[in-house]
């Protein structure tokens, strides 16, 4: 099984701390680990230009860089997409990626390998923001396909520490340690419930009459306007 991790910082903080926690619970079964930690490994602030959606991926200004990590993305099995709470959202790295990635989305042209994979959204804050990160993360990998989407938010009160230095560190720990043995459940039992059944349908329903050329040959091309399924 391949595991990726997106890190909306390369600071070793609290959210660092616990996705290294996370990632323990998964080693010593054969699993392979690959990690895109930002903005290190992507620097581009979307240009609006929407070209990705209108013309095609390839049409992007920062495509070369984006596929890269495209392929990474569809090769995992669990993609762990982690982010500290950064002015009541995800880190401007993190929100660069997603904004360069929504051709990926349901309603354009998602890609077939999303909807076998199990998504997990880490956060941490020293304050508010985890339910709003995490919101906006999680919105972000359902409209990808990914059809199971588990989250860890954990409010420690401190900024710029490491959750080892609290007094609720265990705690901590259990709670990872249950919501690992849930992320390896539905890895080993894959399914895609309803909810992603039901935006997929409705989204072929458009395309079939849709506005966007690029989109609506990219269905056909599929066989998804005549029944076939990426599931």
């Amino acid at each position: 099984m391949k595991v990726l991790t997106i890190m909306g910082t390369a600071h070793k903080g609290n959210t660092r701390a616990v996705v290294d926690l996370f990632l323990k619970e998964f080693e010593g079964e054969k699993n392979e680990f690959d990690e895109i930690i930002l903005p290190n490994d992507f620097q581009n602030f979307c240009h609006g230009c929407a070209n990705c959606i209108l013309k095609g991926e390839d049409k992007c200004p920062h495509y070369n860089d984006v596929s890269k990590i495209v392929t990474k993305i569809e090769k995992a099995d669990l993609i762990i997409m982690a982010s500290p709470v950064f002015v009541g959202s995800c880190t401007s790295g993190l929100k660069a990626l997603l904004d360069h990635l929504a051709y990926m989305w349901l309603v354009h042209r998602p890609k077939e390998s999303m909807f076998n994979k199990v998504g997990l959204i880490i956060t941490s804050a020293g304050g508010s923001g985890v339910k709003q990160t995490v919101k906006l993360l999680k919105t972000n990998l359902f409209y990808w396909g990914v059809p199971t989407v588990y989250n860890y938010g954990v409010t420690t009160m401190k900024m710029g520490g490491n959750y080892c230095d609290y007094k609720n560190k265990d705690k901590i720990k259990n709670q990872v340690s249950k919501q690992a043995k849930k992320v390896k459940k539905a890895l080993s039992k894959r399914k895609v419930g309803f909810k992603t059944k039901f935006f997929f349908k409705l989204f072929g329903m458009t395309q079939k009459n849709g506005w966007n050329k690029v989109d609506v040959e990219y269905w056909k091309e599929k066989g998804w306007l005549d029944g076939k399924k990426p599931y």
